[in-house]
């Protein structure tokens, strides 16, 4: 609701739908009633827009999107241009988070003001949308394109001092909000309206103009990847450079192209999705819930291994405000975790925030300092034995009551907690590198972990910043398992003719960041190497006696990444792997080393080379993995798919104007092409088992089932 009040001479009108005081219909409808009263009313010379609660709004109520509420009468559109038409000033004061509708809200009004703690927000580029209600054209009239830019097409926030300098606020206040915003509405209430309105403006350094845009349009189509809304919000503002109303008009245009684009579709998608997967379940057990299971109160953290993974773990619950207890054997590299974290929290952090925090963190290299934490991640080398002998002392020397959590990527989870006598309190707890800056936590459950465990992980996850996503116990879990196979049929498209910047270059075009050789390269190419030597696929020498090089347990193999390991090419951290770098670069060079050696490969084994297609590149890097999707789903991995696409999203980077690899499958390619693409390639190559049909895909394929309604069945 919309609470509207008189303060001598101001009317004030209290945006109050809690949490998020979104500007659903109802409050849009009492914001446009208390407006016309106030403009009615006499007695009434200056008015203030402001919001009840912790903030002023989040905008536009996205569980309107699409709906018939989102067009009623007053739309937002009407609301903010009968904002800006008013006769009388109107003053808009706020606090806490101001984002999309609000800024508009705010742009149309003559004066803003806001508290010191405020952030303001445009994210419409990461849903696909353009910020309309006139935000492309009001916002660079007032603070400038340069600025205009920043804020609309990147999304950045602003602060409050921010935003009084570029002149988005002509004040901002430390006291009462309220009493300050009735104070200053009075103070402007004699003063002329004509130059207040902010669409009369013209753009200031408009002779710079073109350069800005330029700039902003080179950076984006380097940044963009395919996304189409950046590039779009861009011309919108662009537009703002006409005559005000001709830029309303393409404003609309715009906005219109991207709300009816697939893009947006799936990037409304991805945002829902990402809610979704807090309102979690047991798959296959819906009795077990968010709801129904109660997590345990932590208030203490122990983290076992101060490597990378270990010292990531330990930032993110230091500036959750946890007590943490950090154990390494090395005290040498227990004392260069301690730097790392301390270096991380001074450079994220005010001094008194450090300070508190940095009280927070104990190191030692004593076990038996773990007896009091309600909670041990273990962040140990990846091996199973290890992690095992691991798990025994945790389960000796921490309390009964403690859960035991893994940072494994992949390995069983009840083989560890068999290690221990509480196998209801052993859950994974798979981080991704690096654990302080990635959002995904997937959390994986074992034969015996309890609810409670489950809960307490899930609410860990939520407490410290991740988005958490539960899934069941196999080899990789959902996001490796799946992963695996882009990298199986990239390798397999270098011995039919691809070079590994062909494949990295399509898959980028595709919207990755990076392709999966330069993926491999950053994370390690002697990581994946020690697993396959684990899983009997190979060994330090090459393949394993009487076993085909090309061949095997039963499926096609690929030893190229095998024999660049034995070569000692592990990637970015040895200067070479399937590229080379140069000293103190990044850079991924194309090294002849690597074309010799996959020709030699070729010529060998009496493989041909052919031309191979920018669309065959997609299909056999992505396809196999959505496959293996499917399957997760069939054997009840996943509560659904928006599970796999956000585990995808946030841990794999997944182009997010695509939805996540379900949905691109369900929404984009189209079931039925998918199914015959797989039988396609299941007959080209017979003995790759990932290309056999998911019996779920071909079940939703032949019936013209799609996952999106399939999935709307099997959530909460």
């Amino acid at each position: 609701m919309a609470e509207y009040v008189i303060y001598e001479t101001v009317a004030v009108l209290q945006i109050n739908n809690p949490p998020l005081n979104v500007l659903s219909h109802h409050v849009r409808r009492q914001l446009m009633s208390g407006l016309q009263q106030a403009l009615q009313d006499t007695a009434v010379r200056s008015i203030v827009i402001m919001g009840k609660g912790q903030i002023f709004t989040a905008g536009a109520d996205v569980k309107e999107f699409g709906t018939e509420k989102a067009l009623s009468d007053p739309s937002l559109p009407t609301l903010v241009e009968a904002v800006a038409a008013s006769n009388k000033p109107v003053v808009t004061a706020f606090h806490g988070t101001t984002l999309g509708g609000g800024v508009a809200l705010a742009l149309a009004s003559h004066y803003r003001l806001a508290a010191s703690s405020v952030k303001i927000g445009l994210p419409e580029v990461e849903i696909g949308i353009v910020p309309t209600c006139g935000v492309s054209q009001r916002l660079p009239r007032l603070v400038g394109l340069q600025t205009a830019v920043q804020m609309i097409v990147s999304a950045q926030t602003m602060s409050a001092q921010q935003a009084l300098t570029t002149g988005l606020l002509d004040k901002v206040v430390s006291g009462d909000l309220l009493s300050e915003a009735v104070g200053f509405a009075k103070s402007v209430e004699v003063q002329a309206l004509a130059d207040r309105r902010v669409g009369s403006r013209a753009v200031p350094g408009a002779d710079t103009a073109e350069d800005v845009l330029d700039a902003a349009r080179k950076r984006l189509v380097r940044r963009s990847r395919g996304a189409i809304a950046p590039l779009t919000c861009l011309q919108a503002i662009q537009a703002s450079l006409l005559p005000f109303e001709t830029g309303m008009k393409r404003e609309a245009e715009l906005g219109q192209y991207l709300w009816t684009s697939w893009q947006t579709g799936a990037l409304r998608y991805a945002f829902l999705a990402e809610r979704t997967v807090k309102r979690w379940y047991l798959p296959g057990n819906k009795t077990v819930n968010y709801r129904t299971a109660e997590p345990l109160v932590i208030n203490s953290v122990g983290v076992l291994g101060a490597g990378t993974m270990g010292v990531g773990i330990t930032i993110c619950l230091l500036q959750a405000g946890l007590k943490v207890v950090l154990i390494e054997a090395n005290k040498t590299q227990l004392d260069k975790a301690v730097t790392l974290i301390q270096r991380s929290l001074g450079g994220r952090s005010h001094s008194k925030q450090l300070s508190h925090q940095a009280m927070q963190l104990r190191a030692t290299t004593d076990y038996r300092q773990l007896g009091e934490v309600d909670l041990v991640i273990e962040a140990v080398f990846e091996d199973l034995a290890l992690k095992r002998k691991v798990f025994q002392q945790l389960d000796s020397v921490t309390k009964p009551q403690a859960i035991l959590a893994t940072n494994t990527s992949g390995l069983d989870i009840d083989k560890i907690a068999s290690a221990t006598q509480r196998p209801d309190k052993v859950i994974g707890t798979h981080f991704f590198s690096p654990a302080n800056v990635m959002r995904l936590l997937e959390n994986i459950y074992g034969r015996h972990t309890s609810p409670e465990t489950i809960a307490t992980a899930m609410q860990l996850g939520a407490t410290i910043g991740k988005v958490g996503v539960l899934v069941g116990n196999c080899p990789g879990f959902v996001g490796n398992r799946m992963k695996g196979l882009n990298f199986t049929e990239a390798m397999f498209l270098l011995e039919e003719g691809a070079e590994p910047q062909d494949v990295d270059k399509v898959l980028e075009e595709f919207g990755f960041a990076m392709g999966p050789f330069r993926v491999s390269d950053l994370a390690g190419g002697d990581v994946h190497w020690r697993r396959r030597i684990q899983a009997g696929l190979t060994t330090e020498q090459g393949p394993p006696p009487n076993t085909p090089l090309l061949y095997r347990q039963g499926n096609r193999y690929c030893p190229l990444a095998d024999m660049l390991c034995m070569q000692g090419r592990f990637g970015q951290k040895t200067g070479a792997g399937w590229y080379r770098y140069e000293s103190g670069s990044r850079a991924a060079l194309p090294d002849a080393v690597v074309h010799r050696l996959i020709l030699k490969h070729r010529q060998d084994n009496g493989l041909q080379r052919r031309n191979i297609s920018s669309q065959e590149i997609v299909e056999r890097c992505l396809y196999p993995l959505i496959n293996e999707g499917f399957r997760i789903l069939e054997e009840g991995l996943a509560a659904g798919p928006q599970d796999i696409d956000v585990i995808f999203l946030l841990g794999f980077g997944w182009p997010r104007h695509t939805g996540g690899p379900m949905y691109y499958a369900d929404k984009v390619v189209g079931l039925g092409i998918l199914l015959r693409c797989l039988e396609k390639y299941r007959a080209l190559h017979p003995r790759s088992a990932h290309w056999v049909p998911s019996s779920l895909l071909q079940t939703m394929a032949t019936q013209g089932t799609s996952l999106t309604a399939w999935a709307a069945g099997s959530r909460l």
